[in-house]
């Protein structure tokens, strides 16, 4: 081989060696970036039942707390068996032979644990309210009617549109 084949070689092998390079501390970056948001969407706060906690008055906020907590051990373990009544369902669609009518019971039967769990704590609140006065008991009905909050993250990361004042009705 010649000398400016050998120089053509070795500019051509760079090049790719650089390409390779950045395509993997990208694919790195993404990566990162992408578990990070995850996380994060995984630890948007506590659920709005528990949240609701904050607009009651200091003194009762840690007996609502303490009163769904108990329930909350046992909706929890409701939970995850449901989850994976759910899960075992879903793979039973592989199954040989296929039997919808069994996937669709195991469903149903998911749902009606997620039901249960739901109803023991929601009463679990509401025997909590009977004990408030009607002023505590409209501020926590608001807080527990409102819509939870959902952040979407931009490609700035600076969460929703109403955090960066460019939501519905407002001039970018």
């Amino acid at each position: 081989m010649s000398q400016r084949s050998l120089t053509i070689a070795l500019f051509i092998s760079l090049a790719v060696n650089l390409f390779a390079i950045g395509a993997m501390v990208g694919g790195l970056v993404i990566g990162v970036r992408m578990s990070e948001g995850r996380e994060r969407a995984m630890r948007s706060g506590p659920p709005p039942i528990f949240a609701a906690a904050s607009a009651l008055p200091e003194a009762r906020q840690d007996a609502y707390r303490q009163a769904l907590r108990g329930e909350a051990r046992d909706v929890r373990r409701s939970l995850m068996r449901a989850g994976e009544a759910r899960r075992q369902a879903w793979s039973a669609i592989a199954d040989e032979p296929f039997d919808p009518a069994a996937v669709r019971q195991s469903l149903k039967d998911a749902q009606a644990i997620e039901a249960q769990a739901r109803t023991r704590l929601e009463n679990r609140v509401v025997d909590f309210a009977g004990d408030l006065s009607l002023e505590e008991r409209r501020a926590l009905a608001e807080a527990l009617s409102r819509p939870p909050v959902r952040r979407h993250e931009g490609r700035d990361g600076r969460g929703d549109r109403g955090e960066r004042g460019d939501g519905p009705g407002r001039q970018p």
